[in-house]
């Protein structure tokens, strides 16, 4: 990562669609959420620097985290550590994080349906849990949506990224649907190996619907100011999953993107479909349920803490 650049040029140029979103938060919400995407940007490229991942220098962010004054001054972790005082981000998200990217340093397949939604909280859910601090959300119910909504942008991703995963040696589509080496052999063209892949990704986007559906419930806890634009964001990322099970079949062979006339129609069409998620039948109590039995894979583990 380049650490010379700004929180915000590294924000809007690594991640175009939830940076696109953020520029309707406030000035300062934006400066905030570009700050956590810059810690959470770090470690991740800590997990993918070269073939085996820096499990050494994740070591020390968690020395730096658990001990601050250990971090240096110019250090991403001093920033995160400030940013965490100031909209009073609990520690345990940051070090489930880098728990779950030592785990995922170097070739990785994942074994089935739990195991890819534990991948998903580890790396992505505990972001939630952060971010709903960034924006304000602080009522404590709002955790397990957040969680929701992270392992559903998780879930986008994996779908996107399975061509290039598989080059670097990590298969996020459990095997229990679709083994490594069938998605080895889809990669060559070869067709019963792709229709088996495509049924795997369609599987992980159903699996991920599920997650944003969940997770829109639980936006009645963000405020006013900022809820219209994790609903922009959500729906750039529901978007991308969206446009590879469309490309079937094979269409997740090539990294999925979506391009700047689409995002202007998700754009034109979001007031209207915020009005319409206004309107359902459970607002405005402002207390959904959540179904627990979405997060049953982690639940019991130490990732759930």
């Amino acid at each position: 990562m380049d650490t010379s650049a700004s929180p915000k040029d590294l924000f809007r140029r690594n991640s175009r669609s939830f940076s696109l979103a953020a520029r309707f938060f406030s000035p300062d919400d934006q400066m905030a959420v570009a700050r956590l995407y810059q810690f959470c940007r770090y470690l991740d490229d800590l997990a993918d620097d070269t073939t085996t991942g820096d499990q050494t220098r994740l070591n020390r962010a968690r020395e730096r985290l658990t001990n601050p004054n250990t971090a240096p001054a110019d250090s991403v972790e001093f920033d995160f550590i400030a940013l965490s005082e100031e909209r009073s981000i609990p520690l345990g998200p940051a070090l489930d994080l880098i728990d779950a990217l030592h785990a995922d340093c170097g070739e990785r397949s994942i074994r089935d349906e739990a195991g890819l939604i534990q991948f998903a909280y580890g790396v992505a859910g505990t972001v939630g849990r952060m971010m709903r601090h960034v924006i304000d959300a602080r009522d404590e119910r709002a955790d397990a949506f957040a969680i929701d909504l992270g392992i559903g942008l998780q879930l986008s991703n994996v779908i996107r990224d399975v061509a290039e995963d598989a080059q670097r040696g990590r298969y996020y589509l459990p095997a229990a649907w679709v083994e490594p080496e069938t998605i080895r052999r889809a990669m060559g063209g070869e067709a019963g190996a792709t229709a088996a892949v495509d049924t795997a990704v369609q599987r992980t986007h159903d699996l991920a619907e599920d997650y944003y559906q969940s997770a829109r419930r639980g936006f009645v806890y963000i405020p006013e100011r900022n809820r219209r634009v994790i609903f922009l964001a959500a729906a750039f990322y529901q978007a991308i999953g969206q446009k590879v099970v469309r490309q079937s079949p094979g269409g997740w062979r090539q990294r999925t993107v979506v391009g700047p006339l689409a995002k202007l129609a998700i754009l034109l069409r979001a007031p209207v479909a915020y009005r319409r998620w206004k309107r359902l039948d459970w607002l405005p109590n402002p207390e959904p349920l959540h179904d627990a039995t979405l997060h049953e894979a982690f639940a019991q583990s130490n990732l759930s803490g």
